[in-house]
């Protein structure tokens, strides 16, 4: 059977996170969507472990920040243990960040984006799996395979692989995956823990033996006040015994595990364990024709830092603006040809990043959390669809192609508490940010804000900020707000005159020192590979 009568704008091969993250975005902004997934249903297993604040970040532009932060645990710190002896301490900043390091079970993570999505309309196809697909006339035809053995053809107009690191869709596109395998054996298993060790940090034990140097991880997971996820490195004798994705058994688990442990740990309640290896690939292209790839099936990397689901889950976000103005027809095709550009790089920093990680960790038997995990320092700049025509100011402000910093301390008339700049960013718009501290700019403001609306609809979002001393009229063009404390002129350096453009990602694409209409209209129409209304 073929279904050809309408043509979808997006399917989506894989229901984990990543395209559970690109679907509720699409969806939420009114795109025509379907998600597939070859599973029967969603799994409770605890894969990926771990949220940065990046990611919180994006969750908050979806209103899931706080349904993750009550389905997790908020890392502490990081603590490591040589031969029964604490070795190494590190404590995870609390103040000057937007959120900390949030430990949280991927079905959970899972969860919490498949009910966004079902809130905006869509759902999960589950049981059905991608074929094949060819492409031809600008759309591609897929063909699915039910449970029940029935297959029909969807045609779509983009088909993207969020499918895992055996990719159906990259591989049908025979993209290569460049990279390697290490040679270490991994355990993983998800137990109740035991032990007079305090909550919140995460643990790393390393015992010396005759064969070799043993390394076990625990990191918390909610559930239980118990409850840990175990991961250690075998040791050749004990990783000849097991085959690659068995399941072993408790026994074997604590035999194993415990030896490593502190005296007197006692372990109960599991819920799944593994034998895994880990692997450091990186698609060659992220996108060829109209097929995409994002998460998983376009890069893989060791777990250090918790980088994996969380750079996947940043690659739908950067994503999903893109594909959302190219299917309503306010951008060409060409725009989606900028997510290679600037997420393969990402990706290939994050491979080679956390592969030496991996190295220093297998040598040294350390957890160093660094400033880089949290990932708010990726940004885009050289990216051909950002612009700077502030380029003399220090590069340490946010310019184009940088993460928009949390600001705070915002006033709004008739508003009784403060509000945060990213409050008033993002939510699927491109966000026109302009600065005044005296009044003598508005009409010049009111011209470029008329002809931003004018030129990108409901995607566009206009925001104008004074300085305390300025009292600005309330406008029905755009959002009016006091710098009450100074914080958004300190943080971006702004000058009377200044303005901005915030993409939906939260990313920095546009500054200049003036309100000039004509020249922020030019710079749309180069990003969006096409003349708009002025």
């Amino acid at each position: 059977m073929t279904d050809t009568t309408d043509v979808l704008d997006v399917l989506i091969v894989g229901a984990g996170p990543v395209g559970l993250m690109l679907a509720t975005q699409l969806r939420r902004d009114g795109v025509n969507v379907r998600v597939i997934d070859t599973h029967a249903e969603r799994t409770f297993f605890v894969k990926a472990l771990g949220v940065t604040a990046r990611t919180l970040e994006i969750f908050d532009d979806l209103g899931i920040a706080r349904e993750a932060i009550d389905a997790g645990v908020w890392l502490t710190g990081a603590e490591t243990f040589q031969d029964g002896a604490p070795a190494f301490s590190a404590q995870f900043p609390r103040e000057g960040m937007p959120y900390g390091a949030l430990s949280l079970a991927q079905f959970e993570t899972e969860r919490v984006l498949e009910a966004a999505l079902a809130r905006h309309g869509g759902h999960v196809e589950y049981g059905a799996t991608l074929v094949d697909f060819t492409e031809a006339d600008d759309v591609i035809d897929a063909r699915i395979q039910h449970a029940n053995g029935d297959t029909h053809t969807l045609r779509c107009r983009w088909l993207v692989g969020c499918d895992g690191a055996r990719s159906t869709v990259r591989r049908h596109l025979n993209v290569a995956f460049e990279g390697d395998q290490f040679p270490q054996t991994f355990m993983l298993a998800d137990v109740d823990v035991d032990w007079n060790l305090p909550r919140g940090p995460m643990y790393r034990f390393n015992v010396a033996a005759d064969a070799g140097s043993i390394a076990l991880a625990a990191l918390p997971v909610r559930g239980s006040v118990r409850r840990y996820r175990l991961s250690m490195v075998l040791l050749p004798d004990d990783a000849a015994r097991h085959a690659l994705n068995s399941t072993p058994d408790f026994a074997e688990i604590e035999r194993i595990m415990l030896p490593v442990l502190p005296d007197g740990t006692k372990l109960s309640s599991m819920r799944w364990s593994s034998v895994y290896r880990v692997s450091h690939r990186i698609a060659q292209h992220y996108a060829q024709g109209r097929a995409l790839l994002a998460g998983d099936a376009a890069h893989i990397h060791p777990p250090v830092g918790g980088q994996g689901m969380n750079t996947g889950l940043q690659d739908a976000h950067n994503l999903a603006w893109k594909l959302v103005l190219a299917t309503r027809g306010i951008a060409s095709d060409a725009l989606i040809g900028t997510y290679e550009a600037e997420r393969r790089p990402v990706g290939l920093d994050v491979v080679e990043a956390t592969s030496r990680a991996m190295n220093t960790v297998l040598a040294h038997g350390e957890m160093r959390p660094a400033m880089r995990e949290t990932q708010l320092l990726i940004g885009y700049r050289g990216s051909s669809i950002v612009a700077d025509e502030c380029s003399a100011l220090s590069p340490e402000l946010p310019a184009p192609g940088d993460r928009v910093p949390e600001v705070g301390a915002l006033a709004e008339t008739f508003v009784g508490h403060g509000q945060r700049l990213q409050d008033h960013i993002g939510r699927g718009r491109h966000t026109l940010l302009g600065f005044l501290d005296d009044d003598t700019h508005i009409e010049a403001f009111d011209a470029a804000a008329v002809a931003w609306r004018a030129a990108l609809g409901e995607a566009a979002g206009a925001v104008l900020i004074a300085a305390p001393s300025v009292a600005l009229a309330a406008s029905e063009t755009y959002r009016t707000l006091s710098d009450a404390e100074g914080e958004f002129a300190a943080a971006f350096g702004a000058r009377n005159g200044m303005v901005w453009v915030v993409r939906p990602d939260g990313h920095i694409g546009y500054r200049s020192a003036s309100f000039n209409a004509h020249a922020l209209i030019a710079w749309l129409e180069n990003v969006l590979g096409k003349t708009v209304a002025r």
